[in-house]
C-alpha cells in the first residue's frame, strides 16, 4: 500500500485534567495507551472479546472525579473511552435553557440520567476512483469494520478562504485552548475562521486542526500522520477494499450519552454530540428482546445434537462465544446508518 497521509480528528475535552489528544494517540502498548489516556488514574481490564478477529479490552475506569468504561484494541487503539469528569459540565450545557444552552438544549423533558462523555476513533481513507477524479471517503473503525462510504465532496469543509475569519479576541481564545491541549506551543498557526458546524471553529495549524467552540467544547481535532501508524485491522482492510489511497484520517468524536425513560417506562440510551446532533438512540428493552429472538430463531432443531446445535446460537453479534442473549453495548460508536446521517446532516449545514 502507498504510503498513507493521515490525518486525526481527536475531539478531546473541555478540562485540562481530561485526557487529551496527545494522550490518547494509539500505542501499540496497550498499558501506554491506557497510561496516556487515563494518567494518575486506576484503570482494570475487567474482560476481553474478540470483536472481528481483533482482541479489544474492556477496561473499567475510576479515579476521584468518578467512573467510566473503555474499550482498546489489542492493537492499542480506543474504539471508545469516557471522560468521567466531563458530563457535569456538558449536562449542564445541555439542559441551560435559550441561548446560553449547548446544542440540544430544550429537546428532553425531565431529568436525563446516568450521563456520561465518550470519545470514540474511527478513520477515513480517501480512495480515488475512475478517470473523472471522483474519490471516495471510506470510514473504517479500529478494528477494521467498513463503517460508512460517501461521496469525498460531501464531506469536504470549505476552503479556508470561504470562512468568515474569527474576531481577534476569540481567536487568541481559542488558539490558547487549542495549543494547551493538542497542537503544543511550537506548532505554526495558520488561522482561526468560522467552523461549517454552526457556533464551532476551526483552528488550524500547520498539520493539526481542532475544530471548537468559544466555550471551549471540543467537537474534533485533525492531525496529518504517516499511513504506516494506522492499526493493522485498518490497514488489512484498505488493501483489501481499494486499488490506492490518497489519504486517510484518524478521527476522534466526543460524545455525551445519557438515559431517558419512554413513556412505557423503558430505558433509552440516546447519544448526542456537542452541536446537537443526535448519534444514536437505542431502546434498550427493545434491544434485548429482539436479540433474544435472534438467538431463538438461530437455535438447532429440537432432537438435533452434536458439536454444532445451538451453536449459532451462543454467538453474538460481534462475532464472539459467549451467552445466548447479549445486551446490547450502548457505550459503542454509532451505526453505519447513523454515521450516514450525521456526515448528510453536516453536508446540509
Amino acid at each position: 500500500m502507498k504510503q498513507l497521509l493521515l490525518t486525526a480528528a481527536l475531539a478531546a475535552g473541555v478540562c485540562a485534567t481530561a485526557p487529551s489528544f496527545a494522550q490518547s494517540k494509539r500505542d501499540p502498548d496497550v498499558n501506554k495507551t491506557l497510561q496516556r489516556a487515563y494518567p494518575d488514574t486506576r484503570t482494570t481490564v475487567a474482560g476481553t472479546e474478540t470483536i472481528n478477529g481483533v482482541k479489544v479490552y474492556n477496561v473499567q475506569v475510576e479515579d476521584k472525579r468518578g467512573s467510566s468504561t473503555a474499550q482498546v484494541t489489542e492493537h492499542g487503539d480506543f474504539l471508545f473511552y469516557g471522560v468521567p469528569q466531563r458530563e457535569q459540565q456538558f449536562m449542564q450545557a445541555l439542559q441551560a435553557g435559550g441561548d446560553a444552552g449547548g446544542g440540544g438544549a430544550g429537546l428532553f423533558q425531565g431529568k436525563m440520567g446516568e450521563a456520561q462523555v465518550y470519545r470514540s476513533t474511527s478513520y477515513l481513507i480517501d480512495a480515488p476512483a475512475g478517470k473523472k477524479g471522483q474519490t471516495y471517503q471510506i470510514r473504517i473503525d479500529p478494528v477494521g469494520r467498513v463503517v460508512d462510504i460517501i461521496d469525498a465532496r460531501q464531506a469536504a469543509p470549505k476552503g479556508s478562504g470561504e470562512r468568515k475569519k474569527a474576531d481577534e479576541a476569540t481567536a487568541k481564545k481559542l488558539e490558547q485552548i487549542a495549543r494547551e491541549r493538542y497542537a503544543g506551543k511550537d506548532a505554526e498557526l495558520q488561522r482561526v475562521t468560522e467552523s461549517d458546524v454552526a457556533g464551532f471553529y476551526e483552528v488550524d495549524f500547520k498539520g493539526i486542526a481542532v475544530t471548537l467552540n468559544d466555550q471551549g467544547q471540543v467537537l474534533r481535532v485533525r492531525e496529518d500522520v504517516v499511513g504506516k501508524e494506522m492499526p493493522l485491522p485498518v490497514r488489512q482492510t484498505t488493501d483489501q477494499l481499494v486499488k490506492a489511497a490518497s489519504r486517510a484520517q484518524r478521527v476522534e468524536e466526543e460524545y455525551l450519552q445519557f438515559t431517558q425513560q419512554s413513556q412505557t417506562g423503558n430505558q433509552v440510551v440516546v447519544k448526542m454530540r456537542p452541536d446537537g446532533d443526535i448519534l444514536d438512540v437505542v431502546n434498550v428493552q427493545a434491544a434485548q428482546e429482539e436479540q433474544a429472538q435472534t438467538a431463538k430463531h438461530k437455535q438447532a432443531p429440537a432432537g438435533k445434537s452434536g458439536a454444532g446445535a445451538g451453536a449459532a446460537a451462543d454467538t453474538d453479534a460481534a462475532g464472539t462465544s459467549g451467552a445466548k442473549t447479549k445486551a446490547p453495548n450502548p457505550n459503542a460508536p454509532a451505526g453505519a446508518a447513523d454515521q450516514a446521517a450525521k456526515r448528510s446532516k453536516d453536508a446540509a449545514k
